[in-house]
Parts: structure tokens; sequence; C-alpha cells
């Protein structure tokens, strides 16, 4: 229409034209622009009243609805706080401790993952948005402080309730008292190397196993080294077999001797004599045996043939043994971690399958071949025979009966961080495991970079 009446109007302007017609074509042209004007006003009335009624509408304050509650950890177990809280437009949160600010604290959730005790104090979380503010109750933490070690694998117990732990990546040997006082016994803490001598002068190179003799010298397997070590109760430390950075396998006297990645050991002694030490030769797949005169010799499986054979001797196979415990008849159990079972070597030589299937990991109780184990470490035996196995990768500790009745005493199959009993306990890859004094088992809790307390009724508390 309005094309036509541009039309009609550049006709008006011609000479000639009608000036009747052309009066009502200005006339139209005006009426035309009459109506479109409270049209157009309408669709803009439209529109523009929607974005009013947003602009105008009351936002909401925040609310906590469950404000952040206390908590207690010890050092190096995580702990988080959380609030829940409604409100519009979008919460922002700040959580503060002691009323001081928590850089980058920002969400409605707020993770401490490796406590300190100095961590302890009150937290509390302040909400906003543009329609209000709030504070929370104040949550306290309170952070007990806890035997924290970087890399313990292997540890063992005296009679007067001391505990020595291999700590693989700091390179030393600590002994705790009975009091909880931690104490380097030999080695220097961070300080790889191969050096006999006093206490801290010394070196070690990834020491794993650890075993007492009836002299109280600690035996140990310097994994990382390929050798025997002995600490005295001083902390002096002499090497006993094997060449520090010659890994091989040969059997001979002392220095002449060649092992490759030893671990485990458990010592042969009738009553106070100290008769020798059997070593797991990891890397050889073989167990040696360590006589008094510092003569080494191969006492079960074959050098660089890793298998799973139930033989005597020679004809026997393992696969990475690793943790031993030696019973007082005389049977050496063996946790075969490449195999994830247990073996027992008897006095005779005979080696057996105790418990699990050679070659295939698992999680499951049962009796002999039915029970599954994934890459055991440490073994340990309580007074009445049973063997106690820290269950590496399957983050537990089982137990097996003289029958070979296996069972999880602690340990859930996952990892984690948390005392209790039972399967509600959570490790994370525990490697070493002795027996206390008082009867009760000591966990060196590996990745979590603590010490467990586990009564043989499965109640877990952190040393």
């Amino acid at each position: 229409m309005l094309l036509a009446f541009s039309g009609s109007g550049e006709r008006c302007s011609r000479p000639g034209s009608r000036k009747a017609f052309c009066g009502l074509s200005k006339r139209l042209l005006a009426g035309s622009r009459l109506l479109l004007l409270p049209l157009l006003l309408l669709a803009l009335g439209l529109g523009c009243s929607s974005k009013s009624a947003d602009t105008t509408s009351p936002g909401t304050p925040p609310s906590i609805t469950e404000p952040p509650s206390s908590a207690a950890t010890v050092t190096g177990r995580q702990v988080t706080f959380s609030v829940t809280a409604t409100g519009a437009p979008t919460l922002r949160y700040q959580w503060a401790k002691d009323d001081v600010d928590i850089l980058g604290a920002l969400t409605s959730t707020l993770t401490l993952f490796s406590p300190e005790p100095s961590d302890s104090g009150q937290y509390t979380v302040t909400i906003t948005n543009p329609d209000g503010k709030i504070k929370s109750s104040a949550a306290t933490l309170t952070v007990t402080p806890a035997l924290q070690f970087t890399s313990a694998v292997s540890l063992v117990a005296d009679a007067a309730g001391n505990l020595f732990v291999s700590d693989r990546e700091d390179h030393c040997i600590w002994k705790v008292s009975p009091a909880k006082v931690v104490t380097l016994l030999a080695g220097g803490k961070g300080i790889p190397g191969s050096v006999d001598g006093p206490g801290s002068d010394a070196r070690f190179q990834n020491p794993g196993g650890l075993a007492l003799d009836p002299s109280g010298n600690l035996l140990v397997a310097d994994t990382g080294n390929h050798t025997i070590r002995r600490v005295a109760p001083d902390g002096t430390v002499t090497t006993l077999a094997g060449a520090a950075g010659l890994p091989g396998a040969t059997n001979a006297v002392g220095a002449l001797a060649r092992f490759n990645a030893p671990f485990g050991i458990a010592v042969l002694s009738s009553g106070s004599v100290y008769g020798g030490a059997y070593i797991a030769d990891a890397l050889n797949h073989t167990i040696r045996f360590l006589a008094t005169d510092g003569t080494v010799s191969t006492y079960a499986g074959s050098a660089g043939q890793p298998g799973s054979t139930d033989a005597t001797g020679s004809s026997a196979r393992f696969n990475q043994p690793n943790g031993l415990a030696l019973s007082a008849s005389g049977t050496l159990y063996v946790a075969d971690y490449g195999n994830s079972c247990l073996r027992a070597i008897a006095s005779s030589g005979q080696v057996s399958t105790l418990a699990g299937l050679a070659g295939t990991t698992g999680y499951g109780d049962g009796t002999g071949s039915a029970a599954r184990f994934n890459l055991p470490v440490g073994v340990t035996l309580d007074a009445s025979g049973n063997l106690w196995v820290a269950d590496t990768f399957n983050h537990a500790v089982r137990r097996i009966t003289t029958a070979g009745v296996v069972t999880v005493i602690a340990g859930s199959g996952t990892s984690g961080n948390a005392d209790g009993t039972g399967t509600s306990a959570l490790f994370y890859q525990p490697c070493g495991i002795t027996l206390g004094p008082a009867g009760n088992l000591v966990v060196a809790d590996t990745r979590n970079r603590l010490l467990r307390l586990l009564t043989p009724a499965g109640v877990t508390t952190t040393l």
C-alpha cells in the first residue's frame, strides 16, 4: 500500500494532474500513517512489557539449608566440608578458616587433600548474590598427628615394642618407639647410595624387606643395590652379601654372590642362635639362603625362569617372590607376587601352593585354590600359625588359617583411607605387615603413607 501511494505521489507532482485525485491520495496516505502508528506502538509495548517484567521481578537472597559439619581426621587423610544453600540469581561462595578467606575456595565444597595439624580450626563459608549475603555457622576441624612415611614397604617389631620401618623412596630405615617417637636409625633421608657406616652416614637404595636376628641386628634386603645389609642396634650398617649395582644370580660367599632385586627376608634361628636368612630374590624368581659364614645358595626355584610349578628345590618355579615368613616348624611361606598366590616351602624343600590360583588375580575368600589375591607383598605369622597377608592391589588384609581358609579381615577391595571395622576400613596398596608384641598387627599402608594398627577381630586404627 505504501508503494502504491508513493506512486500516486509521483503522479501528483506531474503537471496537469487532477487536483481531486491528488487531494484524495494525500488524505489516504495521512490516514494510513495514523493507522500504522498505534500498531507500531502496540508491538513495541508488547516487546518492552516482557523485558520490563524480567528487570523488575525480585531475586531470592541466599539461605543455608545444610551448614558444614565438624570433622576429625589424621595427618594426610583427606577431609571435605560442604554446604547446601538456595537463592537466585547465581550464588557465590567464599570459604574461610578462622575468619581468614582461603584463596581459591569458591565452590560449595572445600576439600583438604593432605591436612596437617596446623589445619585444625574453625571453617565457615559466606554465600552472596545481588540480593543478599549470609555466613554459615562454624565447622570445627581437628587434625590429629599421625606417623607418616614417604613409602613404607616393610616393617618388623622387636620384643620391646619398637617398630623398624624401611622407607623405599626415602632410602632409609626408621625406628618407632612404643611412645611413637620416630628416629632415623640408618641411611640418609632422601639420599640414595651404598655406603657402610654408622647411622645417618650409611646409604641405601630403595630398601625392601626387614627381619630381626636374635641379637637385635636388623637384616635389610637392599633391593635397589642388589645386596643384603645388616644394621646393628646402634645403627652401624654392614654389607653381608652381594655387590652394589651388580645384579646377578651367582652363588658364592659375601661380596662375590649376586642378587637381582632381593625383597623379602626371614631369619632362621634357634633360641638365641642365629642360623642364617632366607631371601626372596624377586627378579631371579628364586628363594636364596644366606648362611652365617656369608655363603649364598639357591634354596628353591631356578634363576631367570619364572613359573608356578610345585616341586622340590630347583624344579620349583616362582614369579617375583616378595614377602617371607618362617614358622617354628621350619615351613617358609612366600608371597608369590607375580603369581598372585601364597606358596609354602616345607623343611624338606617341597614347594606347594597354599592359597590362590597362580596367574589368576581376583578378590575372593575361599579355601586353597578357590581364594583369589591381587599381587600380595607382605606376610607374617601369628602365635596360632595363621598367615596374615598384605593383599596389596586388593587394598586389603587377609588371613589364611592352617587349613588354608582365606578370609578378608580388613579392607574392601577398593583403595581409600579410613579407619573402621572389617570392610569399612580402607587401605591404599598396603605392602608390609608384622605382628606386634600385644598380638595386634601393624600394617605399612604404603600409598597412604601411614602405619595402621589392626586387631585380630578386624578393627583398624591409624597409628
